[in-house]
């Protein structure tokens, strides 16, 4: 007769909720439990294997849907491998694009900074305004420089000429 734990004992072994056991399984990354004559899940000692892959397939960012993909896959006996390379592929691609996104605002950030070091913090404020150091920023839609815009409300402060 096999071993067989309950959903509690399965979840505090595995570092994971009861609730996140059930959704696994409601979403078929887990084999169904079998249930007591009271309805309590009872897993397969050997379940613990199944949890240890999804939790390690979460590390390099698959989705649930792709782990179920793969379980599939792997169920009929064919090589999922491949698929999983194609999705860290992407996976990667994703982030690399945002690690660019996240350097750009860190330069306007930077940028922003040095703009707000430099000026008068305490006087730039002009009556129905919420705050210069934001409104004087370029407007995205148009793509105008952020020089342009603190050199126009320089001009209109007496600053800075011409």
């Amino acid at each position: 007769m096999q071993q067989t734990v309950s959903i509690s004992e399965l979840a505090k072994s595995a570092g994971v909720t009861s609730r996140t056991l059930r959704h696994w399984e409601r979403v078929g990354l887990l084999p169904r439990a079998t249930r007591t004559h009271t309805g309590y899940r009872m897993f397969d000692a050997q379940i613990a294997h199944h949890i240890a892959f999804i939790q390690k397939a979460k590390t390099v960012g698959l989705t649930l849907k792709e782990m179920r993909r793969l379980l599939e896959l792997a169920r009929k006996g064919k090589n999922p491998c491949p698929e999983v390379v194609k999705w860290t592929d992407k996976r990667a691609a994703a982030v690399e694009r945002q690690i660019g996104e996240l350097k750009a605002l860190h330069k306007r950030l930077s940028d922003f900074r040095h703009t707000c070091s430099t000026s008068s913090v305490l006087t730039c404020f002009r009556p129905g305004e919420m705050c210069c150091l934001i409104e004087d920023l370029p407007n995205p839609n148009n793509g105008g420089g952020h020089a342009k815009a603190v050199r126009a409300r320089s001009r209109a402060a007496g600053n800075v000429r011409g």
